[in-house]
C-alpha cells in the first residue's frame, strides 16, 4: 500500500501551427507546445477508484463516454501493476476541451506517467507514448500521433507519420496570438467530413496535398526567421481549411480583424468547426491590439513568443 504517497505530473497543451487535417493523410505538420496551458494529474491512495475533474466527480470507470480514452489508460496501467490498490486521480488546471489545444492528449499522457510513477512500473518512453496514442485513437477515431508528441515536447514539433516527431529548437522571431472562440470544435466530425470530401474528387485531394506542402515549406523557412512568408502560408492554409467547411463566422471575423490590424497571417488551428484561431504577429504590441479589437468574438486568449 502507498498510503501517503502522492504523485503529481504536469502536462502542457499544444497548438497546431500548420498541417491540421493533412497530417491525417501522412503529410507534414508543425505544432507548438503551450506551457501556459497545462493540467496536473495527481494520483493518491483512496478507498475506491475515483476521478475528480472540473466536470466529473465519481467512480473512475463510470465516467461518461468522453473519458473513454482515460479509462483505457487507467485499466491498462492497473493491469500492469497487478495491484488491487484503489486510487483517486485528480485533474487540476485548465486546458479548454474540444478546442484543438491538446487537452485529451495532455490528460492521457499525464495519467500514464502518473500511474507509471505511482506503481513503479518503469515503463519505457515508447510504452508511455504508445498508451497515450491509443487513448487518443479512442478519443478521436483516428489520431495522427501529433498531439501526443507535442504535449510531450518542450520544443516545436515537426511531424509526419512516416518519420514520427522531430523537435525544432529554432525560434521564428515573432509573436503568436491564440484566441479561443469559445465554440466547441468536434475533431471526429471534422476529420470524417474532410475524409468524405477528400474521397469525392481530385481537387480536394490536391488541396490536402497543398496543406502538407505548406507545412514542409514552413519548416524550411522557420530557421531563416522569415515570419512574413509564414504569415502568407497561414492565410493560404486558412483558405484551404475554409473551403472544406471547417471555418465559422466567428473564426472568419477574427481572421478579418487580425488582417486589418497588422497580423502577418491568421488561421483556424486544430479540427475546426469552432475551436481556436491563431494570428502571427510581428510584435507583442500588435498582438495586444488585435486581441482588444477582436474581443467580442473570443472567450479567452494567450500570447506566446515563438
Amino acid at each position: 500500500m502507498h498510503e501517503n504517497k502522492k504523485v503529481n505530473i504536469k502536462a502542457h497543451g499544444k497548438v497546431i501551427l500548420i498541417g491540421e487535417h493533412s497530417v491525417v493523410y501522412g503529410k507534414d505538420a508543425l505544432a507548438l507546445p503551450i506551457n501556459a496551458l497545462n493540467i496536473t494529474t495527481t494520483v493518491e491512495n483512496n478507498s475506491k477508484n475515483w476521478m475528480d475533474t472540473n466536470h466529473y466527480h465519481g467512480p473512475f470507470l463510470d465516467a461518461p463516454a468522453e473519458y473513454d480514452g482515460l479509462k483505457y489508460v487507467f485499466k491498462t496501467l492497473l493491469e500492469k501493476s497487478k495491484s488491487d490498490e484503489k486510487v483517486k486521480i485528480t485533474y487540476s488546471g485548465e486546458i479548454p476541451i474540444e478546442r484543438g489545444l491538446g487537452s485529451s492528449a495532455a490528460v492521457a499522457l499525464g495519467t500514464t506517467k502518473a500511474l507509471n510513477e505511482y506503481f513503479n512500473l518503469n515503463l519505457s518512453e515508447e510504452e508511455i507514448m504508445n498508451i497515450t496514442n491509443h487513448a487518443e485513437m479512442i478519443n478521436h477515431g483516428k489520431a495522427s500521433g501529433l498531439d501526443a508528441a507535442t504535449v510531450h515536447s518542450d520544443y516545436l514539433v515537426f511531424f509526419n507519420k512516416q518519420d514520427g516527431p522531430q523537435t525544432l529548437k529554432d525560434k521564428l522571431g515573432a509573436t503568436l496570438l491564440i484566441m479561443d472562440t469559445g465554440e466547441l470544435g468536434n475533431t471526429k466530425q471534422a476529420v470524417s467530413s474532410v475524409r468524405k470530401q477528400y474521397e469525392e474528387n481530385d481537387t480536394n485531394k490536391q488541396k490536402i496535398d497543398r496543406l502538407g506542402q505548406l507545412a514542409t515549406q514552413t519548416r524550411k523557412i522557420w530557421s531563416k526567421h522569415d515570419s512574413k512568408t509564414v504569415g502568407q502560408i497561414f492565410n493560404e492554409a486558412q483558405e484551404i481549411l475554409s473551403s472544406f467547411g471547417l471555418s465559422t463566422n466567428r473564426i472568419d471575423n477574427i481572421c478579418k480583424i487580425a488582417q486589418e490590424n497588422g497580423a502577418l497571417g491568421s488561421k483556424l488551428s486544430g479540427g475546426g468547426l469552432g475551436g481556436i484561431v491563431i494570428a502571427l504577429c510581428p510584435s507583442q504590441e500588435i498582438a495586444q491590439q488585435i486581441s482588444q479589437k477582436a474581443q467580442n468574438y473570443f472567450s479567452n486568449y494567450w500570447i506566446e513568443e515563438i
